[in-house]
């Protein structure tokens, strides 16, 4: 009976953090930490009722200062660049400059991804409402939007991942189309 009274008392006198958070804080500092900053990947876009699915494949690259890039080499080839707020595509088409501050749907689903990458709990915890769940050193992180615009076109972010690597990158938004992220060495 005195374990117990003592257990009690332990639990009034500490304040009580769930095993969860202190996992998806290791993982955040896992992936932050991660050295393989360059991965390949496969992007499948949902078909829409005007569209057939598309695939996209490519490399993505990320630095520590936050500076994302994505290089498509099929369907065509192209070229996205990422820093700060501005998104710089290259294509056959030219050179094209997109604000993130015009386009906050846009911004959103980049930001999260950064600050996923940068180890940045805090960020998406203010951004996003974030469900955690885990299976030894699986793990899957789903974002919800906070913001209600946001949230009108992406209905979640579903990330899921082993240790310190990011597997899956699942983007559903509202009219229930996705768009499926898959990584490789």
């Amino acid at each position: 009976m005195n374990w117990f009274k003592f257990f009690l008392l332990l639990l009034i006198v500490n304040p009580i953090v769930t095993y969860s958070e202190i996992e998806i804080a290791n993982v955040f500092g896992l992936i932050s930490k991660n050295p393989n900053k360059t991965l390949k990947f496969v992007e499948l876009r949902s078909a829409t009722f005007f569209t057939e699915e598309i695939k996209t494949t490519g490399t993505v690259s990320f630095n520590d200062d936050g500076l994302m890039s994505k290089y498509i080499a099929t369907p065509i080839k192209s070229e996205i660049h990422i820093t700060d707020n501005t998104l710089l595509l290259l294509d056959d088409d030219g050179k094209r400059e997109i604000s993130l501050a015009n386009h906050p749907v846009l911004a959103s689903g980049v930001n999260a991804i950064r600050w996923l990458l940068l180890g940045n709990k805090e960020k998406i915890s203010s951004n996003y409402f974030i469900e955690y769940s885990n299976k030894l050193t699986d793990w899957k992180i789903k974002l919800i939007p906070r913001n209600s615009e946001i949230l009108s076109r992406v209905s979640s972010i579903l990330i899921t991942g082993q240790l310190g690597n990011i597997n899956v990158i699942k983007l559903s938004k509202s009219d229930g189309t996705s768009v499926i992220t898959t990584f490789s060495q």
